[in-house]
């Protein structure tokens, strides 16, 4: 992310628009691209229709795009002043999923962002498809999202894309707190059998041993608070959850991996996270060109 040089921020001329652009201003001041793109689907059906209906002066599907096109305007207008930034926009017709999909792998941006209504029921079924099928980071940014990046939250799982996870926070903090977070749990036992206190103590001493491991592989030995946290009867993302409150988690950064068929439509860890209504923003970090390989060899 923190190269990114073109952004893609999709709007949908609700109250969502306004929190989404200025959370993008805000990330201007830490990460500066060359290009952002705005971009709205008129969603075809009754919901374009009723909005047609309301303005019966409009003869033509130019003059609605338009009308839409001048409605996104104002709402850009006393942002972005920056000359070096470009700001583009993009109108299509057609289902919102399917059209963000295909503009995201026509113009290939760095980082596309997405507004996420906390605690709304299926609220995280579009992001879990787009993010399926782009090869871009995606970054979730809910209603009450800060603008702040003083204290970042990044699961671990030891892997090299997990150490590339830290390393961006680092970046984005500037000096600020970050702390890295492996969740594990003791191995199942059969009933009535059940884990000796000197098996979950060499269990607890293993996970000391590999993050001691994985700091000393990535150079992470000064700055970074790490943290082990044992997983019970919670889900995955309340461990998580829990973590960044005690933090007062600014951000959370989470590496998506590229997957096997299998894998590629089960539930992971990154649809967990996205399902979960943090209130915070979520920011699913990708190496796009290993992920347009892996498109591109599934699709072929």
């Amino acid at each position: 992310m923190i190269d990114s040089k073109h952004w893609l921020a999709c709007l949908d001329l609700s109250n969502m628009d306004d929190i989404l652009i200025g959370y993008t201003e805000f990330l201007t001041s830490i990460v500066k691209p060359k290009t952002i793109t705005f971009f709205h689907t008129v969603e075809s059906g009754p919901t374009a229709m009723e909005f047609a209906e309301q303005f019966p002066e409009i003869e033509s599907e130019d003059e609605f795009l338009d009308l839409i096109r001048a409605e996104l305007n104002d709402k850009l207008k006393g942002h972005f002043e920056d000359d070096s930034i470009e700001i583009r926009m993009i109108i299509k017709t057609g289902k919102p999923t399917d059209q963000i999909i295909e503009v995201v792998n026509s113009i290939e941006p760095d980082l596309l962002l997405m507004g996420k209504k906390v605690g709304y029921a299926g609220e995280g079924i579009i992001p879990k498809r787009i993010l399926k099928y782009v090869a871009t980071s995606v970054l979730l940014v809910p209603e009450n999202s800060r603008y702040s990046m003083k204290n970042i939250l990044a699961p671990i799982d030891f892997s090299e894309q997990s150490a590339k996870a830290v390393k961006t926070a680092k970046n984005l903090t500037d000096g600020g707190n970050v702390t890295g977070q492996h969740i594990y749990r003791y191995r199942a036992q059969f009933f009535p059998y059940s884990l000796s206190e000197k098996d979950k103590k060499e269990m607890d001493q293993k996970m000391k041993n590999k993050l001691d491991g994985f700091k000393k592989d990535h150079g992470f030995e000064d700055g970074i608070n790490y943290v082990l946290s044992l997983q019970k009867q919670e889900r995955v993302a309340d461990v998580v959850y829990n973590q960044a409150m005690v933090d007062q988690t600014d951000l959370i950064i989470i590496s998506s991996k590229s997957k096997i068929m299998q894998s590629f439509v089960s539930h992971d860890f990154t649809d967990k996270m996205v399902d979960y209504a943090f209130g915070i923003p979520l920011l699913i970090q990708k190496d796009k060109e290993k992920h347009q390989k892996f498109l591109q060899s599934l699709f072929s």
